[in-house]
């Protein structure tokens, strides 16, 4: 069965899932099959999901632009669990959609490549390892593998819009999966080509994740636009660059960062870690930006938020 018209037959049995799931005829397992993000308590009903076009996805959550990041003093806050699932082995995908075709003058397919083959077991990627999910009264946390670049795709194949709208990055992290394999750690990075983002990028937000659903299975992906297209208000020359990317495409690390940090703790949100603040990202949101070593790369990134700390962190 055609992945899209699995995930039209999920639409048809959201209600029945949280009883009995799906009849075997739809071609669906049961929800809470036993993988390692969605055996957290769990649904794809209620608030947050939209069905689109044949593609079911959840509400995204945006990083805001640095001119509308708040850096007012958090107090005394800390991330809270809300029972769903999170990425125990996170892998990332990058989906680079139409970037041969409609050009990559700033080079962030290949920035993007390096820096995701780097973070894999760095310092700064530790921060999200005391966050965790329960399951069955099973608690599992969040690990940092040395290797975490999944594959890389250039999609030459589907056309991009000049605006996609959420359906249609949905139904290309799809494709994506389509293209690489089911990764229940995977966060699918659909990074869109120069010139062409979603309504609402550089000026009210610079990315979002998400999730979607796919063969009964849940997929967490980011909408990463091109970010060098934003200049400043997503990262551009934010500070003295370092000498393994530009002060152009600061933003790319800094934003793809924040996402992946997000998808591995969050992937639907809010279902897993957060605060009324927001999440692991969105607490320290273009604050104390700078240049974080990834073995021997560096990278312009903000910190995260460790509640092991209390406070913005660049690693530990």
């Amino acid at each position: 069965m055609h992945m899209h018209m699995r995930v039209a037959a999920v639409l048809g049995c959201v209600a029945a899932l949280a009883m009995v799931g799906c009849s075997t005829n739809s071609g669906m397992a049961p929800l809470g099959s036993a993988t390692q993000s969605q055996s957290a308590s769990h649904s794809v009903s209620g608030p947050g999901w939209h069905s689109e076009n044949g593609v079911l996805y959840h509400t995204p959550h945006y990083m805001v632009t640095r001119q509308n990041a708040n850096h007012g003093m958090r107090g005394n806050i800390a991330l809270s669990y809300g029972g769903g699932p999170v990425l125990v082995t996170p892998h990332v995908y990058l989906i680079l959609w139409g970037f041969k075709k409609y050009g990559d003058p700033d080079k962030v397919g290949k920035l993007l490549k390096k820096y995701v083959k780097a973070e894999g077991g760095s310092s700064f990627d530790n921060t999200v390892t005391q966050y965790y999910m329960t399951s069955n009264s099973t608690t599992t946390y969040i690990t940092n593998p040395s290797k975490q670049l999944g594959g890389v795709w250039d999609d030459e194949t589907n056309t991009v819009p000049t605006h996609p709208t959420d359906s249609q990055i949905a139904t290309e992290a799809l494709n994506g999966v389509s293209h690489f394999g089911y990764d229940a750690g995977g966060s699918y990075v659909v990074a869109t080509p120069t010139g062409h983002s979603t309504i609402g990028f550089g000026t009210s937000w610079c990315a979002y994740h998400s999730n979607t659903f796919s063969n009964s299975q849940y997929v967490a992906y980011t909408n990463l636009p091109y970010m060098p297209d934003a200049g400043g208000n997503c990262g551009a020359n934010i500070i003295s660059p370092p000498g393994d990317e530009s002060g152009t495409d600061e933003g790319v690390t800094i934003v793809e960062g924040h996402e992946y940090a997000e998808s591995e703790t969050d992937p639907t949100p809010f279902s897993g870690w957060n605060s009324s603040f927001g999440e692991i990202g969105d607490l320290c949101a273009w604050y104390d930006i700078q240049n974080d070593p990834f073995g021997k790369k560096s990278y312009t990134m903000q910190p995260m938020w460790s509640n092991a700390s209390g406070s913005c962190v660049h690693g530990m």
